[in-house]
């Protein structure tokens, strides 16, 4: 076995800029003010210096990153097996990153500063927090280009929001956009009119810091560079590292059993984990932030996966909106486990399993999913073949899922087989909807103060049919629909309903049916329990009984059948 150690506690070495040099970072200005202690996890009295990355690593080599230093490029990995990456040191995290200080600004207008550039940067960052490419319009979205203050598109990037759960991207060889639905255009020196945001012109790359102040001394630039590449690669190990400003943190795409240990990965321009075809994968302890499409991103198939006691925070969220699946996205495969997780604050889906089988996903806290995408939820699946897909999503805690067409969980597309058993689903736009699914099992969860509807059942397709809703609890706080059942004449059959506690301040209130050809039907709850001969065993409770002890207290009221 060999073993690489890698460490310097040297000042900056000369084939750094000479303003950086001058500044004696070593002993005057941390390493961390520089590239921003957040984003790198790192404590900025231990910052020591910029080395080139290792290379040359032979199979079964343990890689000894220094901690304080950071690694300027990309550790191939490709193809290796059985290589250990970690941190020695007591110092904080070692950092990876294929990008580069940048120095040199001058003022060029008012707040805007330039600087030479030797390459086209895929990502910007001012203090370890990245800054937005110029756009235009400031804020999404454009109808038309009137206003527009320029007409300089030729090589701009187009980005177009195609629907709730698409955004597309194009470059534009022409001056004219055609595009009929709404779009912002980004990448052009002419754009760059407010703070937070750089552009690349001449071979100098302009910015406006959020601050107004010159960039000199915490500017970071990145090509299109992964942090590290194990493609196809086997039982590598990445151990308490700090990925950032890269385009995939680690792009390990067909590997085999990669462990990714107490690592962050911040300031990914595409995925944090790019894990595609992947067999074996394991996330533990680490934290995946910022990640512009996905945090950990399974898309095309992933198998025997394991994200547990992890946080992948803020996907799709940097900057202009932009394409993004999940937080965590795994598309076809199986025997997966995502157990203890937190997603926070999702574009789009907070947990995406679509087409996967025999996977579970447990005891984990998705919020504030859907916060740039309504047509989404924060735990998704689908099953487009019909063929069960076997998934238990149980134990977990679903809340803040916003926006017109946003759903806590959704059993999409034919989604049969899974269970949905102990769940919290609070102050989500619809908590839990059922499109065109069978045979799935939704029992012992709580149901809070849904916007619309606790429970919603759609059928425009095949049959849906022999689904359970049993010992579960609704509570109605603010006049929303219990269930919600449309469209088609067999809306009865939808579900099975028993041994379910409804709690409301209003039962008047209660449920929707619409069997697609005469005029929809509110409910109260007497009138769909006649309508449905549903819930036998079930009771009712007035929801303001369920004040906490010293509370205002209402009558309790239970009732049975």
């Amino acid at each position: 076995m060999n073993v690489y150690a890698y460490s310097s506690r040297v000042c900056l070495s000369a084939s750094l800029p000479r303003i950086h040099r001058s500044h004696v970072l070593c002993r005057h200005r941390s390493l961390a003010l520089l590239l921003g202690a957040a984003a790198l996890g790192l404590h900025a009295p231990a910052i020591t210096a910029v080395l080139p990355m290792p290379d040359g690593i032979a199979n079964g080599a343990t890689v000894s990153l220094q901690c304080g230093n950071v690694y300027q490029g990309t550790l191939e990995l490709s193809g290796k097996s059985n290589v250990t990456v970690k941190t020695v040191g007591n110092c904080g995290k070692a950092g990876i990153s294929p990008g580069r200080a940048i120095s040199g600004w001058a003022r060029y207008s008012g707040s805007i500063y330039s600087a030479p550039i030797s390459f086209t940067p895929q990502q910007v960052a001012i203090d370890g927090s990245a800054v937005s490419t110029a756009h235009w319009p400031n804020q999404p979205w454009a109808t038309s280009i009137a206003g527009m203050p320029a007409g300089d598109l030729n090589g701009a990037t187009m980005v177009v929001l195609a629907n709730q759960s698409v955004i597309q991207s194009q470059t534009l060889t022409g001056n004219s956009i055609g595009s009929g639905k709404q779009f912002y255009v980004e990448g052009k020196l002419w754009m760059l009119d407010s703070p937070g945001e750089w552009a690349v012109q001449d071979g100098r790359i302009f910015m406006w810091a959020p601050d107004g102040q010159s960039p000199e001394g915490r500017a970071w630039a990145a090509p299109d560079s992964n942090g590290i590449n194990a493609d196809k690669s086997h039982g590598i190990i990445i151990d308490g590292v700090s990925i950032f400003s890269a385009n995939d943190g680690i792009s390990a795409n067909e590997s085999s059993d990669l462990k990714v240990l107490n690592t962050d990965i911040n300031n990914s321009a595409r995925d944090g984990i790019w894990a595609s075809g992947s067999r074996g994968l394991q996330v533990s302890g680490s934290n995946v932030s910022n990640s512009r499409r996905n945090g950990i991103d399974g898309w095309y198939s992933i198998t025997g996966a394991v994200v547990s006691n992890s946080i992948i925070a803020n996907t799709g969220m940097v900057g202009m909106p932009s394409a993004s699946n999940a937080g965590i996205m795994f598309g076809g495969g199986s025997d997966n486990r995502i157990d203890n997780v937190r997603v926070l604050n999702s574009a789009y889906h907070g947990i995406s399993v679509i087409h996967n089988r025999f996977t579970f996903v447990l005891n984990s806290l998705v919020d504030m999913a859907c916060a740039r995408l309504s047509d989404c939820a924060a735990v998704y699946t689908s099953a487009r073949d019909g063929q069960p897909l076997t998934l238990l999503i149980e134990g977990n805690t679903v809340t803040n899922t916003r926006g017109i067409q946003a759903i806590g969980i959704y059993l999409d597309d034919h989604a049969n087989g899974v269970t949905v058993n102990q769940n919290t689903i609070a102050n989500n736009n619809r908590g839990v909807m059922v499109h065109n699914g069978f045979n799935n099992v939704i029992t012992n969860n709580t149901f809070a103060s849904s916007g619309v509807t606790h429970l919603g059942f759609a059928q425009d397709v095949g049959n849906v049919r022999n689904n359970q809703v049993t010992g579960n609890t609704f509570k109605s706080t603010g006049g929303e629909h219990t269930f919600n059942h449309e469209a088609g004449a067999n809306y009865k059959n939808f579900a099975t309903y028993d041994y379910n506690t409804y709690r409301s301040n209003n039962f008047n209130v209660f449920g929707h049916t619409w069997d697609g050809r005469s005029p929809g039907l509110p409910h109260s709850y007497q009138s769909w329990r006649n309508e449905m001969q549903q819930d036998v065993h079930s009771v009712t409770s007035d929801v303001i009984g369920d004040a906490p002890p010293g509370g205002s207290r209402g009558k309790g009221n239970l009732t049975g059948p």
